[in-house]
């Protein structure tokens, strides 16, 4: 909702604009992973691999928008530039990769891996799309 408010503003901004995708990886990520888990009767291996697939393709979904992105100075000690950080978003997908090479090993304790990582990717997302509704005077 807070992109199509503000959507000639992102639009001729590119930074704006990568913040947008960012947001959007941020939130994709873990309805791909909830998705997975629907799935009946996959072996852990198979959850495990499609855990890592997804994990992998959004950090470097990441890791491309992030360099579109730095032109960006991150506001010091800002709620939304802590978890707006390219970093944040890496460590939530190796979080993600993390847990499915532990189910992929045979080990159920891997889904545990994923609440927090499902956790910080909602928060930096809302706070993103909260930073679009009111946005820092240096990004008009």
């Amino acid at each position: 909702m807070a992109v199509s408010l503000n959507a000639q503003r992102i639009a001729g901004h590119p930074v704006l604009r990568a913040i947008a995708a960012q947001t959007l990886v941020l939130f994709i990520a873990p309805l791909v992973m909830a998705t997975v888990l629907l799935v009946p009767r996959q072996p852990d291996w198979a959850v495990g691999t499609e855990f890592i697939a997804a994990g992998l393709s959004g950090g470097l979904s990441l890791l491309a928008i992030g360099r579109r992105k730095r032109a960006l100075a991150t506001a010091p000690g800002r709620l939304v530039g802590l978890f707006d950080r390219r970093d944040t978003g890496i460590v939530v997908m190796l979080l993600f990769v993390a847990g499915g090479a532990v189910l992929a090993s045979g080990r159920p304790a891997g889904l545990y891996l994923l609440l927090p990582a499902s956790l910080v990717a909602f928060v930096s997302g809302v706070l993103s799309a909260w930073n679009f509704l009111l946005p820092p005077p240096d990004m008009l």
